[in-house]
């Protein structure tokens, strides 16, 4: 079967038949590769990351589990940056177990390289950044700076969202690590016209609720509280899903994708995927709309 659009929630197959298993991840895409590459979660056998690989984002191909949990007990939230001053893709993933009898205790940040974007990815190091938990993390790139910052929903348990800025290799954390006071999980960060958007969920497990933005005039905050953006939201639940990351679309003006997971009360291999557009009105507030089926014609094209 071949796609030529998006039809959120439903049943989406790879290009050979089978349910794509890519959950909280990214996606990026690598200029000279021409090519857009997906990872998240792989829920089935083997448990770790797992990278799809498409032309057009509609029609995925799957490349394969690119690295294998291990004994890592609990592995989550996959982000990868590629790096294309030494052509290494670096992963930033939550690291997590049993930390005196208390699971989830472990909270920390790892970190995984590749010299291809299909992997293998050897795991580098795991820690709190700056002493800080860390569970649910996003990932933000500055094109105009080239520097990275990942968002964690950090201290215990949750109670804030953390940003902290990579070194310019991507492989580790700064001490730039601020708390923006945001109670929630699932950071997503958006940039349109010098004001930065940052997308989350609230803290209640694999159960979805309502989703919260803020604004702010910098990338490390302070950030104000402006509400849901999913208009028309009849569950109150982020039309039940919750956001992993915001992808810019390269070719379009202001191509924003909502990356969001269909949960169902837990994580498993079918769990269904929300992909919807995000769009800045004039006023700029952020809104995501409902579409039963919509296609990247919903943008304008650069050019």
């Amino acid at each position: 079967m071949r796609y030529n659009s998006f039809k959120p929630g439903g049943e989406w197959l790879d290009t050979d038949g089978k349910h794509i298993d890519s959950h909280g991840g990214n996606i990026i895409y690598v200029e000279h590769l021409k090519t857009y590459y997906w990872y998240g979660e792989h829920r089935g056998k083997p448990r770790g990351a797992s990278c799809y690989s498409s032309k057009d984002l509609y029609n995925w191909k799957n490349e394969g589990v690119v690295i294998e949990k291990g004994d890592i007990k609990i592995f989550e939230r996959p982000k990868v940056i590629y790096n294309d001053v030494n052509g290494q893709y670096v992963m930033w993933f939550h690291y997590d177990g049993v930390l005196n009898g208390r699971n989830y205790g472990i909270a920390e940040l790892g970190v995984a390289v590749s010299d291809s974007p299909t992997g293998p990815f050897i795991i580098k190091d795991h820690y709190r950044p700056n002493g800080h938990e860390s569970r649910d993390i996003g990932m933000y790139f500055e094109p105009d700076t080239k520097k990275a910052y990942i968002g964690y929903a950090a201290d215990h348990v949750n109670r804030t969202i953390r940003i902290v800025e990579l070194s310019d290799d991507y492989l580790s954390t700064t001490t730039n690590d601020v708390d923006i006071d945001a109670h929630c999980e699932g950071p997503g960060i958006l940039k349109k016209n010098g004001k930065f958007y940052l997308l989350t969920s609230q803290c209640s497990g694999w159960t979805p609720n309502p989703g919260t933005y803020y604004t702010a005039n910098s990338v490390m905050g302070p950030y104000t509280s402006q509400g849901s953006p999913f208009i028309g939201d009849a569950g109150n639940n982020s039309f039940n899903s919750q956001p992993c990351f915001i992808f810019k679309i390269p070719g379009y003006k202001d191509a924003y994708l909502y990356m969001g997971d269909r949960w169902n009360g837990g994580g498993r291999p079918e769990s269904q995927y929300v992909f919807l557009p995000i769009t800045i009105t004039e006023k700029g507030e952020m809104e995501i709309h409902w579409y039963n089926e919509w296609d990247l014609s919903f943008f304008t094209p650069d050019r």
